[in-house]
């Protein structure tokens, strides 16, 4: 239990700068005695240092992020760049280590840098927390709480019933995690076998045992799916039996969908049940039985264990919201799909180039399918010899081709054939088509939000990442045709950037690629990328529809309005601000020279 109990709590810290306290004061405890905290944002990958009475210097360096195989690269190169003196680095992680990887980043270490590497993972630090080091504990109340520690020198409760047991299928487990969640917030101990158990438990080994000699409660979610599971059956079999023998009200059922009493048995059937039909009505009744019949509430902070995955109640506002989403409406497709037979074999440079001017899916060396009729320079150059023409809506297949497939493949070309007319570059290195310099003045691409206000967001700019080195961006859209959301055919616009250095020539090297894009779009929220995508989309538009071929018959209409829906409940994002600056701190980004004026920030107000 007080191991569990440790580590949950350093997989689940969100103080930073508690956190490389700890970790000093840990190595202080270790032998370093002249440990010297650096820390902060520009410790050029150092945390802490430490010069022995030799003169070695030991580095360190403290990690909270995932990734930390990354991270130790990232400082090691640091360090390394900056030339600071060092005979061994020493990286704290709340990462879960595997052998083969710490193996590999020791020989990494060694072999590019020189150095020995001991590394430190959420495992040992949890040995060095509780068995040598249990002191130093009491010290972090921001890492453990004084109600974890309590638990944690509790005697062994293994014999003590105090645990509620949640059983359902798989098609209840939305409920099921959800009402894991609220029984957590209220302090109740809960096993629920598919989810990740909070309050630094796992799920018991031997359930029966469990249910037998552990559970005050047995809570049964009874759905027309768990009557035809014979797990879930066993399970409330062996609860009823124990019902039975001490004479108590031990299941707790709960009606999920309506289950009628034609199908339960006479014992299930005469148990009282509480209906779920209504979630919120559900959870007050069932909290109501819990308090009657003296539940413990052994999980004393039970809210802040919650708080990850479970919003509080006044995150909620009773205010309807718009709901954006990034689908465009296929206002209208054409009847017909051509086969164009053409004399002579187009060659594959030009064949590349024509992706530029015409969407077309080649079917064979000399045939193709289109909504369009070909470029006037192809026609010249290579005579249409047959057409053929299908109504594609009529026909499951075209020569073998799966009808709507085709369709949609042709739609997502016609999309990017209109970026090139409007004057998108393609870029060859990342396979992104982007806004180049000077394509609208100033780099500006101007728009109408949905509630009528006129702005503007930059098709490209320029930022400095790290201090001192300038990189530029150019906005790039991606388009994807599904046939499974609003519509038989919905177009999905993606804003992706491309990242160059100030002579245009775009990063390859994914860490470079990576940084920068975080430091770009750290601060883009929901409403800063629909600002992108309402501007992409209305600068590819004529008038309020983007309108690809010539001929009225051959012609494909997108909307530019993205689908939306009216929310009955609201979000009141002004109470998750407090959160903004722990995010930051945890992924460690800091851009002192950053300055977003992407937006026109006087007319933009947040909308979703």
């Amino acid at each position: 239990m007080s191991a569990k109990l440790t580590i949950y709590c350093l997989e689940e810290l969100t103080d930073y700068f508690e956190f490389e306290r700890l970790c000093n004061g840990l190595m202080s405890l270790e032998g370093y005695n002249f440990i010297e905290p650096l820390g902060g944002f520009s410790d050029k990958g150092r945390d802490a240092i430490h010069v022995n009475e030799s003169n070695e210097t030991t580095i360190f360096a403290y990690s909270v992020r995932e990734d930390w195989r990354a991270k130790l690269a990232e400082d090691a190169e640091k360090i390394h760049k900056h030339g600071h003196a060092c005979n061994q680095l020493i990286f704290i992680t709340t990462a879960r280590l595997r052998p083969n990887e710490r193996d590999e980043a020791i020989t990494f270490i060694q072999k590019e840098f020189g150095w020995q590497l001991d590394l430190f993972g959420v495992e040992r630090l949890q040995i060095l927390l509780d068995l040598h080091h249990p002191q130093i504990k009491q010290q972090h109340p921001g890492i453990f709480p004084s109600e974890f520690l309590a638990i944690q020198n509790q005697p062994n409760t293994s014999t003590k019933r105090d645990h509620l047991f949640i059983d359902s299928v798989p098609e209840d487990r939305v409920l099921a995690d959800w009402l894991t969640k609220k029984l957590t917030a209220e302090g109740y101990l809960v096993w629920y076998e598919q989810f990740k158990l909070l309050g630094g438990e796992t799920y018991p080994d031997d359930v029966d045992d469990a249910i037998k000699n552990r559970t005050f409660r047995f809570l049964g979610l009874y759905s027309r799916a768990s009557l035809r599971d014979p797990e879930v059956m066993h399970q409330r079999s062996l609860a009823l039996n124990i019902a039975n023998e001490r004479q108590q009200d031990f299941v707790i059922p709960l009606n999920v969908d309506g289950v009628s009493d034609l199908q339960l048995d006479s014992v299930t059937k005469a148990l009282k049940f509480i209906p779920f039909d209504n979630w919120a009505a559900g959870l007050k009744q069932l909290l109501e039985k819990l308090k009657s019949i003296n539940c413990p509430q052994s999980l004393l902070h039970g809210r802040r264990i919650a708080a990850e995955t479970f919003l509080e109640k006044d995150v909620l506002s009773e205010e309807t919201e718009i709901l954006f989403s990034n689908c465009l409406r296929i206002h209208r497709i054409p009847e017909v799909i051509h086969r164009f037979k053409v004399q002579g074999v187009i060659p594959k440079e030009r064949l590349e180039t024509l992706k530029r001017e015409w969407s077309y899916r080649k079917f064979n060396y000399n045939t193709f399918f289109s909504f369009h009729q070909p470029p006037s320079s192809i026609v010249e150059q290579y005579p249409i010899i047959e057409r053929v023409d299908a109504l594609w809506s009529k026909v499951e297949k075209i020569d073998g081709i799966w009808s709507l497939n085709l369709v949609s493949e042709l739609i997502r070309k016609a999309l990017i054939v209109k970026c090139y007319q409007k004057g998108l570059k393609y870029c060859l290195e990342t396979e992104l088509l982007y806004f180049p310099p000077d394509i609208t003045e100033n780099n500006r691409l101007k728009f109408t939000r949905h509630d009528g206000l006129k702005t503007y967001v930059n098709a490209r700019g320029k930022r400095t990442y790290p201090p001192g080195r300038e990189y530029l961006y150019s906005l790039a859209p991606s388009f994807y045709v599904r046939q499974d959301l609003f519509d038989d055919f919905t177009a999905l616009i993606r804003i992706r950037v491309r990242l160059s250095d100030t002579e245009g020539k775009p990063f390859t090297r994914k860490r470079m690629i990576d940084s920068r894009r975080k430091h770009l779009c750290k601060n883009w929220w929901n409403n800063d990328w629909l600002s992108r995508i309402l501007a992409v989309s209305q600068f590819l538009a004529d008038g309020e529809k983007i309108t690809i071929g010539e001929q009225q018959d051959e012609q494909i209409i997108v909307k530019t309005i993205p689908l939306h829906l009216n929310a009955p409940i609201g979000i009141n994002e002004s109470t998750l601000n407090e959160f903004n600056y722990e995010r930051s701190e945890l992924l460690r980004i800091h851009d002192d020279e950053y300055s977003d004026d992407d937006i026109n920030d006087d007319t933009i107000n947040h909308s979703i």
